[in-house]
């Protein structure tokens, strides 16, 4: 796995100033990734100058965006000195845009995301998209660890994450890269190296989310609710399929279009297996199928 810290060092230095302050390179990196992500224009006008400078009307038909939002963009990214004009002295149709370094690294992590966790279709998303999930259940996993295993301990296990821990809010949304960060670094500190730790703390922190809450709250019977996943992945992540089949006491979790890291597998079981708690039924969730393993889809058969 790449190091968001690392792509960002050659191109930041060690210590940034921000706001009048010293901030580390990472809290660098995860405010620029935020402040990009944050907008569907800025990711586009990114992911167009990833390849080569442009000027504002080629982003633009490239982009499928309006210019007036292109040039907002522009000036947006060139504030954060993530995209610099090469050509100060022409005229506005004549601007040539391109990334500076701190830019460019950081459309290399968005494109290493983006293969590394998305399947590669003929009509897959191009750098432009970079693989996400809400923070919310990342949040929920924290809040579990600092009370069983206390704030101490959590904030060592963490100390190397790419992410600043304290600054996240449910709304946020995730890099693939910075979760998959997230839980191998948990699962090194608490766990045994089987992703069991992994899929437990998720199996208590994914039936605590708003959007699995939510359904949950509903008096339907589990069938229905089974149904209604694909409802809430779409709530809480920005790549995948989630295709859902039920018959009698069984339901089929299909996973597709995405490349799961071997911690995501485990968030899958766990959160299965805890909205079953959740609704104090017995029951098993199997893994059958996974795309790690030459398959076009993972699969989890739920029976209870």
């Amino acid at each position: 796995m790449i190091s968001l810290c690392a792509i960002y060092n050659g191109a930041t230095g060690r210590v940034a100033q921000e706001s009048g302050r010293d901030v580390q390179v990472h809290d660098r990196l995860w405010s620029d990734f935020s402040f990009v992500a944050s907008s569907g224009y800025r990711e586009k006008v990114i992911g167009s100058l990833a390849f080569r400078p442009k000027l504002p009307g080629q982003v633009a038909d490239e982009s499928k965006l309006r210019v007036s939002h292109v040039s907002r963009s522009l000036r947006e990214l060139s504030q954060r000195g993530l995209v610099e004009c090469l050509t100060p002295m022409a005229k506005s149709r004549g601007r040539l845009y391109g990334l500076t370094k701190t830019g460019s690294a950081l459309a290399a992590y968005r494109q290493n995301s983006s293969q590394r966790f998305s399947s590669q279709r003929r009509d897959s998303p191009g750098i432009g998209f970079v693989p996400k999930l809400r923070a919310a259940v990342i949040q929920g996993c924290i809040q579990q660890l600092r009370v069983a295993r206390g704030g101490e301990a959590v904030r060592e296990a963490l100390k190397d994450w790419s992410v600043t821990s304290d600054e996240l809010t449910e709304d946020m949304w995730l890099s693939a890269d910075a979760v998959d960060e997230f839980n191998e670094l948990l699962e090194s500190r608490f766990g045994d190296g089987t992703y069991d730790f992994i899929r437990s703390l998720y199996s208590q922190a994914g039936p605590r989310l708003s959007s699995v809450k939510e359904a949950l709250l509903k008096i339907i019977p589990l069938e229905a609710l089974a149904e209604r996943a694909p409802i809430v992945w779409n709530k809480e992540w920005n790549f995948g399929r989630l295709v859902v089949t039920t018959s009698g006491r069984r339901a089929v979790f299909q996973h597709f279009d995405m490349v799961p890291a071997p911690s995501f597998c485990a968030i899958f079981q766990g959160v299965y297996e805890g909205v079953l708690k959740a609704r104090k039924v017995s029951g098993t969730v199997t893994k059958t199928r996974g795309i790690r393993s030459g398959d076009d889809h993972c699969e989890y058969i739920v029976q209870w």
